[in-house]
């Protein structure tokens, strides 16, 4: 994984990372941005399109790193995204959602044919 500044003027503070983002590089991850940020004095732009894998220990890592931000007055902000990023922040936009999704009627509700196939409108999605 490797993480460097794109841009640094006073008006923008751009940050690319490249590679994957586990939990084996989540905590080196953090460290790295929060030296590349200070002192945080605005605007902090991510360019994730180069990351090749992501779960959720770098979702957290971006998390922690985004409340470090807006702690010291600043704002993170992402400003591309690969396809591996995209395909998590739908999956935990999804999860987010769960809460407004109607539970699905009991198994033995619904007739034979239709068990355990998904039911139209129900978060297929547990335990994210």
């Amino acid at each position: 994984m490797d993480v460097f500044p794109t841009r640094r003027d006073e008006h923008i503070h751009m940050i690319a990372v490249r590679g994957e983002i586990d939990l084996a590089t989540a905590g080196d991850l953090l460290l790295r941005l929060r030296a590349l940020a200070e002192p945080v004095s605005g605007p902090i732009l991510l360019d994730l399109s180069q990351i090749t894998f992501i779960n959720f220990a770098g979702l957290r890592t971006l998390r922690a790193f985004d409340q470090h931000v807006t702690t010291a007055g600043g704002s993170v902000h992402v400003a591309a995204v690969s396809l591996p990023v995209a395909r998590l922040f739908e999956l935990v936009a999804l999860h987010q959602d769960d809460a407004n999704v109607a539970d699905p009627p009991p198994l033995d509700a619904m007739p034979p044919s239709a068990a355990g196939r998904e039911t139209p409108g129900v978060c297929a999605i547990a335990g994210v």
